[in-house]
């Protein structure tokens, strides 16, 4: 067989099959199932004349209106340091293709239809300030929904979707944590212009002045932060790169922070803290007791303050152009306890000077009086004895001062030239007397060598005796007081005998003879003083008195000097003990007044902020 035959019978073969197929029969089939559906022709008869890679606008020289609405699900996280907000949010966009218009009636009455989103074309809409340039990690889309207008010959497309956006703000921490932010959207074309695409927000209300920008019926509440309100505004930008002005839309989201937490835990034990180391620091101190473990209150309470500051810093930004408000007050609760640090050891130190035994002045007794005063502090009842001893010391001593100006020489000097005025014989003897300033002194007297006239005789013994009881008076006086002020039950080894420490001051070296010694004992004195006898002690008498360090009258000196000086010194530790009592309670008053100011003030300034914060301030 040659190839034409060949070929002849294949084509005759075809023909045959061809035939036969032509020649089977339906009618054993339903029409209905095998028909197209009418979306399916309306899906196939707008993709035959569309092109989804070109702008679908039938004149140039007009622009696609994208209608822009966004409706708030959650605010996920508002991170201070880095500043930045993380929502997740249902984005709407509108607008109109003229490219896909179809006649409803054509297909049988189909007026909407959903494609998907890749056959269609989409406005490249894009958040200007978004942190992620990756479009499918910030937006997912899925379809678009198409409605035909017949009226207007168009389609409006409404293309859904869910976004996940994480774009920067910058927060305003000045009034933290009583903070109001305002954080803003930009949304807008990154290819055409304002002759290509036109943004305006979507509004379902039918306000206009913008104050509904983001829906928040569908937001879930978030325990940081509330939401004060939104707001849009549409803004033209010319920009250096191109002709002509591309069209934006900013979306404002004001929060407002919840500050319990704050106030909970960082602000509430912070005050306590500090009020409780001002307390400790200036609180009343007692008599002879230092209290220098202030010092070691002031460093363990910065150490404590200091683990709080961590904490607030670990939330607040690196930043130098602000100090925000919390930290207004750290600093403020950290000066208040390092002054009183400060305080504190100066009120140490005005109780250690009392320790030295010099008195303050009496310009400074008086100022500790009158704040005593104004400070409602009274003078403990230790000192009030103490000035009561002292005062009647004070007397005593000018008492004794007066009587110096007719001493015993005078009176005896007077006696004298009375006796010597009588012309009878007289007889010369020595007497020698202890003067009020601890000196001995012969005196030179004429006796009569008969017995004197009964009125002279009884005139000297009675002034004599008169002085002696004076005398002796006072001493007993000096020597009560003396007791009471020291307190203390000194040991008396000898009773008929009182030295008061005011007559002793040169107690070293003092020529006294034997007739001196023996005329003073006689006429009831020693050293200036009544001894009062006793018939059992028998004192024995030296030839030449030279008193002498270390002996038993020098000791008897030095005690008394030694008792003057402890009197004098627990006093002056009397009176610094209240002077630094008095200080402690004007500081208690000024830092207690200094706390509540910053601590109420400061956060009171920001309370009142954080009150009154509204949409339109900002």
């Amino acid at each position: 067989m040659s190839t034409e035959s060949l070929a002849l019978l294949l084509l005759w073969v075809a023909a045959a099959i061809s035939q036969g197929t032509d020649d089977w029969n339906y009618t054993d089939y339903d029409d209905e199932v095998f028909r197209q559906p009418p979306h399916y022709k309306l899906e196939k008869f707008l993709m035959n004349n569309y092109n989804k890679k070109l702008i679908p606008k039938r004149h140039l020289n007009e622009s696609v209106q994208v209608k822009f609405s966004i409706e708030l699900y959650q605010i996920i996280e508002v991170n201070e340091p880095q500043q930045y907000i993380l929502m997740n949010a249902w984005i709407v966009e509108r607008w109109r293709d003229d490219m896909l218009y179809w006649n409803p009636a054509q297909f049988e009455g189909i007026k909407e239809i959903i494609l998907p989103k890749d056959e269609i074309w989409i406005p490249d809409t894009t958040l200007y300030n978004s942190l992620v340039m990756n479009d499918a990690e910030s937006r997912r889309l899925l379809n678009a929904k198409l409605t035909t207008d017949t009226y207007r010959k168009t389609v409006l497309v409404e293309l859904l979707y869910p976004t996940l956006y994480k774009f920067s703000c910058m927060l305003d921490l000045r009034f933290f944590p009583f903070d109001v932010q305002a954080c803003k959207m930009t949304f807008g074309s990154w290819t055409y212009d304002k002759n290509s695409i036109d943004y305006f927000p979507h509004n379902d209300s039918g306000k206009t002045d913008g104050t509904n920008g983001i829906g928040t019926k569908q937001c879930i509440e978030n325990e940081g932060w509330n939401i004060l309100g939104t707001r849009v505004r549409r803004e033209e930008m010319k920009y250096d790169c191109c002709a002509n002005n591309y069209t934006l839309l900013e979306f404002y989201l004001h929060i407002q922070r919840k500050p319990l937490f704050y106030l909970i835990n960082l602000i509430a034990p912070t005050s306590v803290i500090t009020l409780i180391a001002i307390v400790g620091f200036f609180s009343s101190s007692t008599i002879n007791d230092m209290r220098e473990e202030k010092i070691s209150l002031g460093i363990t309470t910065l150490l404590s303050m200091s683990i709080l500051i961590f904490m607030v810093s670990d939330q607040m930004p690196s930043t130098s152009s602000f100090i925000p408000l919390i930290g207004w007050f750290y600093t403020c609760m950290m000066m208040l306890i390092s002054g009183g640090t400060l305080c504190a050891s100066m009120v140490i130190y005005a109780q250690k000077k009392g320790i030295l035994g010099h008195r303050p002045t009496s310009r400074t007794m008086r100022w500790a009086r009158w704040l005593g005063k104004v400070c409602m502090m009274e003078m403990p009842l230790v000192m009030k004895e103490a000035y009561a001893v002292k005062a009647k010391q004070d007397k005593l001593k000018r008492q004794a001062a007066g009587q110096r100006k007719q001493s015993i020489w005078q009176r005896w000097q007077k006696i004298g030239r009375d006796i010597s005025r009588l012309s009878i014989p007289s007889m010369h003897t020595q007497s020698t007397i202890m003067t009020a300033d601890n000196s001995f002194t012969s005196i030179s007297l004429k006796r009569v060598a008969a017995e004197p006239p009964p009125d002279l005789a009884t005139l000297a013994s009675k002034i004599v005796r008169e002085m002696r009881l004076q005398k002796a008076k006072k001493l007993q006086e000096m020597e009560v007081a003396i007791q009471t002020e020291s307190g203390a039950q000194s040991e008396k080894t000898d009773q008929s005998e009182t030295l008061p420490s005011e007559d002793l001051d040169d107690c070293s070296y003092q020529q006294i003879s034997d007739d001196d010694k023996s005329s003073c004992m006689e006429n009831g004195w020693k050293h200036g003083h009544i001894i009062h006898k006793k018939p059992t002690v028998n004192r024995p008498r030296k030839n030449v008195g030279l008193v002498r360090k270390g002996s038993s009258f020098d000791k008897d000196c030095r005690g008394c000097n030694n008792t003057v000086m402890s009197r004098q010194r627990n006093l002056a530790e009397l009176e610094y003990d209240w002077l630094a009592a008095v200080i402690e309670r004007c500081f208690l008053i000024i830092f207690c007044v200094l706390f509540f100011f910053f601590s109420f003030g400061i956060n009171g300034i920001g309370m009142y902020y954080w009150w009154n914060a509204t949409v339109d301030g900002k």
